[in-house]
């Protein structure tokens, strides 16, 4: 286990914050605003006034016992699969920004051509895990069935796993269906292959569109991320542990949803929280306070047993620069360290999520390789201390010559992806790129080299049908 000084809460710190949030689950409850959430939470038992549902300590426990602490995340190609639980994590680029950052700061409305740019770019990353969803919204197709090109361009253009649409229940429902073509309706009942992220309206609300969303995911036990973003001092308590209490209630009360629809479905705990920035009471997403934020959920998310979700390479820049950098380095290392398993917007975010940046992108990949490296285990044996060679190399021997180091320096240690490791005359060599040409560069060398992965013609028009069928009926 890697050694942290950020604050570890004790056992009887997170008792403390449970038992908080029991009180406000049970004596304010959590207002659903759609009817057949209600019904359900009826249905089982819960106490319901008007649209308020009110959730005792033993009914949370009972629904979290049915939680899988891990599941496996499949892909349409079986080796992008990725294990999400316990020590394993998958790491996704940034979701929801309305817009594309240029260099300069510039912002311009995302196209559909842009969207596939960016699933491209996932798909040739070795680094990126499985696709967001809505890497940005495009502006050249009808909003309310933009989400159904975007299933598609993320299902035909990469073998990754994905997200589906919780725009609406709808949109979930339709999801599901266009992943049981793919997949086949039967795989889906044990095997998750879409995800969905779910955020309640806080403080202590959920809108027709999550909660119903929620609903479609579990019937067909597909996992939810339930994540939360409260602004300290706006829509949530400015103290933090007081913040921390608020944050856990709502995030128990959609994973209970879940667990009650279908027990069994997988959950994963999660918060995006963050204090205002006093001078305009806006989100300041990258602060150090941010950063505690993260670890407690991480903790909390251990401490019921869940998988764990929170913020990636976050920044309030609106340039790829050094604060970009600085901001995105800081909160991916405290997000990974302290144990998170699914890290959205660890590529690309900028602007604290009103843009996504190509060029940031190609650098936050750097970033999540070191980290990735950083955290690999190195084992501890006669055979790697292997003494007898540092013995035979002797008092100012050498080791570049020496069998082992031949066999092993294409893999002993981290392969770079963009950052410069050239003395001045080999980078001049190289071009004397700054990083933003050079991440410029490597977006038009990955499009360039990219291929579309192997699909059955006949399935691709299965899906396209389906698509349109599905637009149709939206008029």
């Amino acid at each position: 286990m890697l050694y942290d000084r950020t604050q570890s809460l004790s056992a009887a710190e997170m008792g403390l914050i449970h038992q908080a949030s029991m009180k406000v689950l049970a004596e304010n409850g959590i207002r659903f605003a759609d009817s057949e959430t209600l019904e359900v939470f009826k249905n089982r038992g819960f106490k319901v006034e008007g649209n308020q549902v009110y959730f005792t300590e033993e009914r949370v426990i009972k629904a979290l016992e049915t939680a899988p602490d891990r599941f496996r995340f499949h892909a349409r190609n079986p080796e992008n699969s990725r294990w999400i639980g316990r020590n394993d994590y998958a790491l996704a680029p940034t979701y929801g920004p309305p817009f594309i950052i240029e260099p300069d700061g510039t912002q311009k409305p995302g196209t559909l051509a842009d969207y596939e740019k960016a699933v491209k770019l996932a798909q040739t990353s070795p680094v990126i895990d499985f696709h967001a969803f809505k890497y940005l919204a495009p502006n050249d197709i009808p909003a309310a069935t933009s989400y159904l090109d975007m299933v598609r361009a993320a299902l035909v253009l990469s073998d990754k796993p994905l997200m589906g649409s919780t725009d609406h229940k709808g949109a979930a429902e339709n999801t599901m269906k266009i992943m049981e073509l793919v997949f086949g309706e039967k795989y889906l009942d044990d095997h998750p292959v879409t995800m969905g992220l779910i955020n309640p309206l806080s403080p202590l609300s959920y809108s027709s569109e999550m909660s119903s969303s929620i609903l479609a995911f579990a019937a067909r036990r597909q996992p939810v991320i339930v994540h939360n973003m409260i602004m300290a001092g706006v829509s949530g308590p400015i103290r933090l542990p007081s913040l921390m209490a608020l944050i856990n209630a709502e995030v128990l009360g959609g994973i209970v949803l879940a667990q009650l629809v279908n027990p069994g479905t997988p959950v994963v705990y999660g918060s995006n929280s963050c204090p205002i920035f006093m001078k305009t009471s806006g989100a300041e997403c990258a602060s150090p306070q941010s950063m505690w934020i993260f670890s407690a959920v991480t903790q909390l998310a251990r401490y019921y047993g869940l998988p764990c979700r929170t913020g990636g390479s976050l920044t309030d820049s609106h340039l790829p620069d050094a604060q970009a950098m600085a901001e995105g380095s800081l909160i991916m290392t405290t997000t990974i360290r302290n144990g998170a398993n699914v890290v959205l917007h660890a590529f690309g975010q900028i602007g604290c999520f009103i843009g996504i940046s190509f060029e940031k992108w190609i650098m936050d990949e750097e970033i999540a390789g070191y980290m990735k490296d950083i955290c690999q285990q190195y084992p501890i044996t006669p055979e790697t201390l292997d003494v007898d060679s540092i013995i035979d190399a002797g008092s100012g021997g050498s080791y570049i010559t020496r069998k082992e180091t031949g066999q092993l320096c294409r893999k002993a240690f981290y392969k770079h992806l963009t950052f410069n490791k050239f003395d001045e005359a080999g980078w001049k060599k190289e071009g004397g790129l700054d990083m933003v040409t050079k991440a410029q560069k490597t977006i038009e060398q990955r499009l360039g080299n990219y291929r579309e992965p192997d699909m059955d013609p006949a399935l691709v028009k299965d899906i396209d049908k389906l698509v349109a069928k599905m637009k149709e009926s939206h008029h």
